[in-house]
């Protein structure tokens, strides 16, 4: 076995054999997993992305996740190069078969590409569907968005993609939801995960497909009956044909023992299955059932009823300016809303939380009007009373008066009043002779 590298060097060279992929400097190790734990292998731009098996940690268990080998474009380019001029030393043929060979090699896939092929292969990940029970393709994903194959295995299902390929364990799937969608023409069928994967930095802990009711297809197994009673098949049919999703449904249910789940009682005003609302910048669509609720698209939320401490509706006041109102979900230790539901399904949404006997809330956003003081009001009408007394008691004799004049002049300087004086003089005199 050969030494491990202490240096700290994170660039090498990988090989892999029949159980591990190594990555080694100078001869030694910097890296090496073992081929069994790799679930998944994606790539990326020039990376090469795998993904590793944690079912034998705990929750609480720090454990390795996820391995990314970085593979520079010039590295690839100088080894195809390389390849290349061994080819042609190698081969003595004529121009034209070295045209022809030429064009061949222009067409092969780059070192990234046969390094995953080679991870694909030794993982036993990408298994041909030639070696799967049951195939199913084309099959509408939108969580996460494409088109997918679907090959059945006995321990798990793989789906393989254009960019994607993952695997999901039978024993891995929690829950399955046929819901459908307010078009009338589409349903969608929620996988719900207990060990989510990863494509870059998003995880999923749903999958979510979408068929069309009217699209119906054909299946046929590649296993005889018996062979499908000793791997304990045996509720499996040999021949599929219906609508695409009920096959599906049906498949599934049978294989893991998981019941499918539907919306049943609930109904909007227009009579759907689901309302129209928003969490955060995406709008989508809110299923009530009948001991949880689910949430489609982005993100896809599912909350059992029996973790929900408290529902609050909020912007209910009585105004009719509010036609959308917003309901705020309490549970466990954090807090769900779901805004911009119309104001018309108030009254379906309050007693469906009503009869599953869980807690509502209702707050008026509106600001009530405060009334004023009883002693200002006393004041403003004295002030409004003595000012219409003060215009409708005004005396025509008054406005020139000389007591108002005297009491304007007397407060001013000794000056001004000697003229006052003198200036009153003459009408005083007239009004003697008068």
């Amino acid at each position: 076995m050969s030494d491990q590298c202490t240096k700290g060097t994170n660039w090498g060279v990988v090989s892999i054999d029949d159980k591990n992929l190594c990555m080694k400097y100078n001869q030694s190790n910097i890296i090496k997993l073992p081929l069994k734990k790799v679930v998944n292998s994606n790539t990326q731009k020039n990376d090469i992305v795998l993904q590793l098996s944690t079912d034998d940690y705990g929750e609480n268990d720090d454990m390795l996740c996820e391995v990314r080998f970085f593979i520079p474009p010039q590295e690839q380019k100088l080894k195809q190069e390389k390849d290349k001029k061994k080819q042609e030393n190698e081969e003595n043929q004529n121009s034209m078969e070295e045209e022809d060979e030429g064009a061949d090699e222009d067409a092969e896939p780059t070192f990234q590409q046969k390094l995953q092929n080679e991870i694909l292969t030794k993982a036993k990940i990408g298994q041909s569907s030639a070696d799967s029970i049951l195939t199913i393709h084309d099959v509408p994903l939108i969580v996460p968005r494409g088109k997918y194959t679907m090959d059945f295995f006995t321990k798990d299902i793989r789906f393989h993609g254009n960019t994607y390929q993952f695997t999901t364990d039978y024993k891995g799937i929690s829950r399955f939801f046929l819901l459908p969608m307010p078009d009338e023409i589409n349903l969608s069928f929620v996988i719900g995960l207990e060990h989510p994967f990863k494509q870059g930095q998003t995880t999923y802990n749903f999958l979510v497909m979408q068929f069309k009711k009217d699209f119906e297809n054909e299946i046929k197994l590649k296993y005889s009956r018996q062979k499908l009673d000793e791997i304990g098949w045996k509720g499996i049919k040999e021949e599929y044909s219906g609508p695409l999703y009920d096959i599906v449904c049906e498949v599934l249910a049978e294989i893991t023992g998981i019941k499918v789940v539907s919306p049943k009682n609930f109904k909007s005003k227009n009579g759907l299955f689901c309302l129209r609302c928003s969490v955060g910048p995406h709008s989508g669509f809110l299923f009530p059932l009948e001991k949880s609720l689910i949430y489609l698209q982005k993100p896809v939320l599912h909350i059992k009823h029996e973790e929900i401490k408290e529902v609050i509706f909020q912007r209910i006041g009585s105004t009719n300016l509010n036609k959308f109102f917003d309901v705020k979900i309490v549970y466990k230790n954090q807090n769900q809303l779901f805004s911009g539901i119309e104001r018309d399904e108030l009254d379906n949404l309050t007693s469906y939380f009503q009869q599953k006997k869980i807690a509502v809330r209702k707050l008026q956003d509106e600001v009530p009007h405060l009334p004023l003081d009883d002693s200002d009001d006393e004041e403003d009408d004295d002030d409004s009373r003595q000012k219409k007394k003060n215009k409708t008691n005004i005396d025509p004799n008054n406005l020139d008066s000389d007591d108002d004049d005297d009491d304007f002049h007397a407060g001013e300087d000794e000056e001004d009043g000697s003229e006052s004086e003198e200036s009153d003089e003459p009408e005083s005199n007239s009004r003697n002779q008068k």
